[in-house]
């Protein structure tokens, strides 16, 4: 069929509407971002003892030290892992919310360290303590 007035009827090419596109992909990415649980990091949650000011507070005779070399004492005592275990369990029997003390040394090993921490929190030492030196006592 002709058009009227004797022209060229033209022909459109296609085209797709992305606009409604859009608004599903938003919906989309509204629904996943509610919807996604993310994986917890493993992690050691020690609980720091509140302090109104900086003053310095008395610390507990009852120390784990990790050396340079990765050597573990309790107090003046130098102990393994299983010795540390022990010293703990018999701690926490006497005082069940004992506070520790973990000291390290600056170039002890990390997975020292860490093995430690995990070998109080193990017998159920939640308090941990882990003094640093401030500024002014390095200058000393």
């Amino acid at each position: 069929m002709r058009p009227a007035f004797g022209g060229h009827r033209q022909r459109r090419k296609p085209q797709i509407n992305i606009t409604s596109l859009i608004d599903v992909m938003f919906i989309l990415l509204i629904f996943l971002m509610i919807t996604t649980t993310f994986r917890e990091h493993l992690g050691i949650r020690i609980t720091l003892p509140q302090v109104g000011n900086a003053e310095k507070q008395e610390l507990t005779p009852h120390e784990i030290t990790v050396s340079e070399t990765g050597e573990l004492y309790f107090g003046q005592q130098r102990v393994n892992e299983q010795g540390l275990r022990d010293s703990l369990l018999r701690l926490f029997q006497e005082e069940p919310k004992a506070t520790l003390v973990l000291r390290a040394d600056q170039k002890a090993d990390f997975g020292d360290v860490i093995r430690a921490i995990d070998i109080a929190r193990q017998i159920g030492g939640e308090r941990l303590i882990i003094p640093t030196r401030t500024d002014a006592a390095r200058s000393l």
